[in-house]
Formats: structure tokens, sequence, C-alpha cells
């Protein structure tokens, strides 16, 4: 724990995090880039999962995904960026934080969710890509995506207030 503890108050004792703290501008311009950037993250999630929920069967489960996916990367890596510099303003406050800490396994539980769509049913896909109805356990790994990033939407809320 000591080591832990140590890192964390060597973060938040770093240029960085004094920087965050001290620049007028810097932190609140660094959390509206989070906010845009997981709003475009979960927006294209959320479009794929209802997609796989059977709304739009007209559309291509292929085309959704070959457009929606590099959103997905590009946005996931900018939040991860500017959720890096906001964790590093107040690292041991967030660290210590119940609702930080459940948004973080709430994230970390949809990456394991869509590695197993990916994993499971991605060679599949042909079977059901466009006006077939999409397997249960697809449907099933689409309602657990929009639950965990709501989960997330809202624990990150939360995290002002706990």
């Amino acid at each position: 724990m000591l080591e832990h503890q140590s890192w964390l108050t060597w973060l938040q004792e770093s240029a960085l995090s004094a920087a965050m703290r001290q620049w007028a501008w810097l932190y609140p311009i660094v959390e509206t880039w989070h906010i845009i950037s997981f709003a475009i993250l979960v927006g294209a999630i959320a479009m794929f999962d209802l997609r796989l929920l059977g709304f739009s069967r007209h559309l291509l489960v292929t085309d959704m995904a070959g457009h929606l996916l590099p959103w997905t990367y590009i946005s996931f890596g900018s939040a991860l960026l500017t959720g890096f510099l906001l964790f590093a303003s107040e690292a041991e406050a967030l660290a210590a934080n119940p609702a930080f800490r459940l948004k973080l396994g709430a994230i970390a539980l949809a990456g394991m969710n869509a590695a197993a769509f990916h994993l499971y049913y991605s060679k599949s896909i042909q079977r059901w890509n466009r006006r077939v109805r999409v397997p249960v356990g697809v449907r099933a790994i689409a309602i657990f995506s929009l639950l965990l990033w709501a989960v997330t939407i809202v624990c990150g809320r939360l995290i002002a207030y706990i």
C-alpha cells in the first residue's frame, strides 16, 4: 500500500498536477474536452448497441461497425488522456472516491464486454448482418454495454459530489 500511496503522492505533487490546478483555464478546457470525447465515445457505442438490439435492421452491422469503430478508438484515447490529466490534479482524493472507482470498474467491464462480443460473435456477423434477428447473446452484450456506459456517466457526474 505504501508504494501505491507514494505513486499517488508523486503524481499529485508533479508539475503536471500543479499546472492542472494553477492555470485558470487548463482544468476547464481539459474537463470540457474529456466530456466531448466521452460523449462521442458513448454516442458511437450506443448507436452500435441499438443496432444490435434490432433498431435500423436495414443497415448492415458491418457497415455500422466500420463507421463507428474508428470514432470509438479515437474518442476513447482522447477520453483516456484527458481523464489522466484530470486525475493527476487530485490523484489521492480521486483514488479514494467510491464513484471514481465504480466508474473505472464500469469502464473495465465495458471493455471486457466488448472483447466478449469480438471474441465470440464477430466471426458470425455475416449470418445476422441485415434484416435478421440478432442472436440473444449479442443482444445481451448490447444491453449490458448500454447499462455499463450509463453507470459510467452517472458515476462521472457523482465524483464531484461524493
